[in-house]
């Protein structure tokens, strides 16, 4: 496959670019968006092919006032479709090619079932409630749909075309909240009140009083998903079948059956495995409160499940597990596999020092097989109790009587002790026979003086 490159990465990878694998920068710098069809297709299965690189660190890193929410891929998902230089067939991707689902998506899919709960309660009249509602979990704390209001905009913020009470030339809503409330009724105004409140401030005009709202950022903040491992790509394909009467500006035209249809390819993201998960941080602002931040999570675990998230979510699309239950689930196997990894690194770190140890010991008797070689059996003897240390010299006195199997001295060292004693351990003798006055060193020390005149060696110093 031809690649094509800009010239500022050619200069830098050259001849290197047909062995590039990462899938960031394939992504990024290797697009033709003028290929098509086979060629289009073709760098597409190059492109899925690619895995992501391992990152530094397998640990994601979030600060410590960070609330996450797990959640597995349950169906393909789609996110950023329009950034790539493929169009509409993008992928939002960080540096090591990892899928990750932008902030500003998390956002909307939160905002998105926060609202919808916000609707049912202002539409129906009624206040959501019962297990088989997906919505009560966002109200059950609320005695209005004003608190509810006031609490979804708090967490989300807002700008100034959010409070307008305007509708579009299809006869919709401009505002969202405007929806959320079915109109600009009680509930919006109440709203509106009990936010100036809140923000200290005042409130000019009583029958417009979000007119007196500053613009407001929001107190928590959604950071982009990314997953704990790649969960791999997967080649998408669209088919429209009237292309042309959907590009037709003709309030005429007809869908006719005889247009030949045109499919269009995309990249999508696999679902994930079991255990597997994007993990979803929010993170309280000023003014932020548990209320809000347990709101916003509740929020954006209702829209996962729900509307799911990314393009082409009606159709099933970027459906979500986020429930308590794989949530806590998630945190069980990761403690399990952080408990696997402590025993593994610790039985490793044993073996280490256990091969350590045997290096030092071969070493040691290469080194002692060296300074015994052509000594006589004698000489050996006295060479080896030569090169014991302080301490396993006192170990083998003090074991003078002991049996070789319980960690005595053999018939052929006990003469190498006496003559080191003699000679060139006298110290230690004259050191040792002080306190030999009883016990077990008193009899060592008659067992020594014994040998010595059974050997002819004369009376011990």
């Amino acid at each position: 496959m031809p690649l094509h490159l800009p010239q500022d990465t050619a200069q830098v990878i050259g001849s290197r670019a047909e062995r590039c694998e990462s899938r960031s920068l394939f992504a990024a710098r290797f697009a033709d968006p003028t290929s098509k069809e086979g060629s289009r297709k073709t760098w597409f299965d190059t492109f899925i092919s690619k895995n992501a690189s391992p990152p530094v660190t397998s640990q994601l890193w979030h600060p410590s006032t960070a609330s996450l929410l797990h959640g597995r891929l349950l169906s393909r998902l789609m996110v950023g479709m329009a950034n790539g230089v493929m169009e509409n067939a993008g992928l939002t991707l960080d540096r090591y090619g990892l899928p990750i689902i932008p902030g500003s998506a998390v956002k909307g899919c939160a905002r998105r079932a926060a609202l919808a709960a916000l609707r049912e309660w202002c539409e129906s009249g009624v206040k959501p409630n019962g297990d088989d509602n997906l919505f009560t979990p966002l109200c059950l704390v609320f005695n209005t749909p004003e608190e509810l209001l006031t609490c979804v905009c708090l967490v989300f913020g807002w700008v100034e075309q959010d409070w307008s009470t305007e509708k579009n030339k299809g006869g919709n809503w401009v505002s969202d909240l405007v929806w959320a409330c079915a109109g600009p009724g009680e509930v919006f105004v109440r709203s509106a009140c009990m936010l100036c409140e809140q923000l200290d401030a005042a409130i000019g005009n009583e029958e417009r009083p979000w007119d007196s709202l500053p613009n407001f950022a929001g107190c928590i903040a959604f950071l982009h998903a990314s997953p704990n491992r790649d969960p791999g790509l997967v080649l998408d394909i669209l088919t429209p079948h009237h292309t042309a009467y959907y590009e037709s500006t003709n309030p005429n035209a007809v869908a006719a059956d005889t247009e030949e249809p045109v499919p269009v390819l995309f990249p999508a993201i696999k679902e994930q495995r079991e255990h597997d998960c994007f993990t979803f941080p929010l993170i309280p602002l000023r003014n932020a409160n548990q209320l809000l931040l347990t709101f916003a999570v509740c929020a954006l675990r209702t829209g996962l499940e729900t509307f799911g998230i990314g393009a082409k979510a009606n159709a099933g699309y970027g459906s979500f597990d986020a429930s308590e239950s794989f949530n806590e689930s998630v945190l069980e196997h990761r403690a399990a596999a952080e408990k696997r990894r402590r025993e593994e690194q610790a039985a490793a770190e044993l073996k280490a020092r256990q091969d350590l140890e045997a290096k030092a010991k071969a070493a040691a008797k290469a080194e002692l097989e060296a300074a015994l070689e052509g000594l006589s059996p004698e000489e050996r003897e006295d060479k080896k109790i030569e090169l014991l240390s302080d301490g396993q010299f006192d170990s083998k006195v003090r074991a003078f009587c002991k049996d070789p199997k319980k960690g005595g001295p053999t018939d052929a060292e006990k003469p190498a002790i006496l003559r080191a004693l003699r000679g060139s351990r006298l110290a230690y003798w004259q050191d040792f026979k002080s306190k030999a006055t009883k016990g077990d060193l008193a009899t060592v020390d008659q067992a020594i003086r014994s040998l010595s005149k059974t050997l002819n060696l004369g009376k011990m110093p």
